[in-house]
């Protein structure tokens, strides 16, 4: 019906409604019943009148009996409650967890120790030689700590600071690998530091190293713990799924793990600046250096240990964590029928993805492959050294700024096309991913499925069909990098994701790519807000996963191969170049195919804003019979 005649039919109802609402004594039976009929109203406005006034007043009208009732209920504290109950609470959750962290590190701080002890030389191959040459000269001089004293106290914090988040941060980031990528992190730091400290023993200045070392050392080595049981959790999620499924198991893990990292950061920094301003004085009386020690050591235990047990005892911790109320797993398609948000498309992109996990998977997988393969063929080890931005630095850790340095670097240097071979295995490379995308997706929309099955002769019509459709775009977003770096990669940013939602529009609709020209900016009109905003959401995920291959990973567990199995630098260096380099293709793989899925859905969205189709569906449903469970009943 026309908005005025339903403004006028509902209007009395809606104002005693108001009139109610502002009355000291409320019928509550009365305004239930009028709150029921103003939220169907609403309803419909939504449905009907999306952005009249109308809509807008009833929103209003809702609203304003739900905060009266809430108005005067208490909220609790989301910051002090996390702190109090919820951490306590995913800490006594992850016990098992913790005591195997602190076991294994203690086993190996004592491994490090019984090394030097039976061999002089192993400080020096895990500490360096420049390290033990220079606190040898310091011992000599009297001053054995004076490493401590060599940096101003800010920029030692800083640098302290940064580094030790970086190890939090791997020690849990490497859980993903079963738990054993996080056991490897920190096996391989209680050894340096069982290492570090046999060596002060045997110089025979214990007892100084154990007051200055431990003063920061005390909280910095319990979050390096802590971290690593953190990893664990999250590792446990996708060994042990319980009756959840994996990916589930994985979500609730992964929370968890991330509720334990968060409690380590102000640890962490607190432990920082202990090194950068308390740990420099060495002249400070040895009682008040072995009080902080007591008391840093207390309050972890205290916090980590005999807190969640005492509120595990009391039964604070009956009522299971958030975290496990997931809802249920979608396997069906979305609705392709409703505007959605930027962030439903967001969204939706993640639950495409996930559907169709193992097919991108091994696409991505096999593509990185063939890439690697057929690069360095063409340009041997200069193929190599495009992917190897991020270069080991001397046994230190590449630092947070230097990480997001690095992955510019590399993307830069990879769509570098002043070597014209990466021209032609770009080009290549950005066909195959877009048409494998883009087959999945147009399946879907069409009603055939495909989930996690790969139908390889339809695969190869659809390419066929498409091939030449696609590879004028493919040229057109390569050839923007032979333009200034700087204007080029800004033009890219302006061009691609124009260029995904023009792929999807041709191979949706089967139109001819001038075709597709059009229509594709019709669609657009007032959508490219939406469009520019999942593209730069998306930008931020890859260059999330960029930096977490270039933060040292790579490198740091490649050094513990070498230290394990004593293998030439050379040989190792050699392979973690393969390694950097069939990962930033992957890495690209996956980052392109949530483009690609974005700018597909948005499609829909834009389809509906235009031509609302699905809209006139729905109105041309309403007073229509159909049957169900056997009667009649009318939409």
């Amino acid at each position: 019906m026309r908005e005025t005649k339903f403004i006028e039919q509902n209007k009395e109802k809606w104002t005693e409604f108001e009139t109610l609402l502002k009355t000291k004594d409320k019928d509550p039976d009365r305004l239930n019943k009028l709150f029921v009929e103003i939220t169907d109203d609403l309803s419909y406005s939504r449905t009907f009148y999306p952005n009249r006034s109308v809509r807008y007043y009833l929103n209003g009208l809702a609203q304003s009996l739900f905060h009266s009732i809430y108005k005067n209920r208490k909220r609790k504290n989301r910051f002090v409650h996390f702190w109090t109950r919820e951490l306590p609470q995913v800490v006594w959750e992850a016990r098992r967890e913790f005591l195997i962290a602190f076991a294994v590190f203690w086993l190996a701080f004592g491994i490090g120790m019984l090394s030097c002890a039976m061999d002089i030389e192993f400080p020096r191959s895990i500490l360096g030689d420049s390290y033990v040459d220079m606190t040898e000269k310091n011992i000599d001089k009297n001053d054995p700590m004076a490493v401590y004293k060599q940096q101003n106290e800010v920029d030692m914090f800083l640098r302290i600071t940064l580094n030790n988040l970086q190890v939090d941060f791997l020690a849990f980031v490497s859980g993903i690998f079963a738990g054993i990528g996080t056991l490897g992190v920190l096996i391989y730091n209680a050894i340096m530091i069982g290492a570090f400290q046999f060596f002060f023993v045997e110089k025979g200045v214990f007892w100084e190293s154990f007051l200055t070392v431990w003063i920061h050392g005390t909280i910095e080595i319990s979050t390096i713990i802590i971290a690593s049981a953190a990893g664990l959790v999250l590792g446990k999620g996708l060994i042990f799924p319980g009756t959840y499924s994996r990916l589930q198991a994985f979500q609730i893990s992964a929370r968890r793990g991330l509720k334990i990292l968060m409690g380590v950061v102000p640890l962490t920094i607190l432990a920082g600046f202990f090194e950068g301003f308390l740990t420099r004085h060495t002249d400070t009386p040895d009682v008040l250096r072995l009080a902080i020690i007591i008391f840093s050591a207390l309050f972890i235990l205290g916090y980590f240990a005999l807190y969640p047990w005492q509120l595990a005892r009391s039964g604070a911790f009956d009522e299971k964590l958030e975290d496990e109320k997931l809802p249920p797993t979608r396997t069906e398609p979305m609705n392709y029928k409703k505007i959605l948000t930027v962030g439903e498309i967001f969204k939706e992109t993640f639950a495409f993805f996930k559907r169709y996990l193992r097919v991108i998977i091994i696409a991505s997988l096999i593509f990185s492959v063939v890439y690697c393969g057929v690069g360095y063929f063409l340009m041997d080890n200069d193929f190599l050294d495009i992917f190897t931005a991020s270069r080991y630095m001397g046994g230190s850790w590449v630092f947070v700024a230097l990480a997001i340095s690095a992955t510019a670097q590399q993307l830069s240097e990879m769509f570098d096309y002043s070597v014209q071979m990466m021209f032609v295995l770009n080009t290549g490379w950005l066909i195959l991913i877009l048409l494998i995308i883009n087959y999945l997706m147009v399946g879907e929309t069409e009603d055939r499925p495909r989930y996690d099955k790969m139908y390889w002769r339809e695969i190869g019509d659809f390419f066929l069909r498409n091939i030449l459709k696609v590879l004028p775009l493919a040229l057109l977003l390569n050839a923007v990098f032979f333009l200034p770096e700087g204007l080029g990669w800004l033009v890219a940013f302006g061009l691609f994701p124009i260029g995904g939602l023009y792929l999807f529009v041709m191979a949706k609709e089967r139109l001819n790519p001038f075709s597709a020209i059009g229509r594709t900016f019709y669609l657009l009109g007032n959508g490219w807000g939406k469009m520019y905003g999942i593209f730069l959401i998306v930008s931020l995920v890859g260059f999330g996963l960029f930096m977490m291959l270039n933060t040292g990973a790579i490198w740091f567990y490649f050094e513990m191969v070498q230290m394990l199995f004593d293998a030439e630098q050379t040989t190792i260096q050699t392979i973690a170049r393969w390694v950097t380099a069939f990962l930033t293709i992957f890495i690209l793989n996956v980052t392109l195919s949530l483009y690609v899925i974005g700018m597909g859905l948005l499609y829909f969205t834009l389809r509906e804003i235009q031509e609302a189709s699905g809209l006139k569906e729905r109105i041309q449903s309403i007073g229509k019979k159909r049957r169900a469970f056997g009667l009649e009943v009318e939409n």
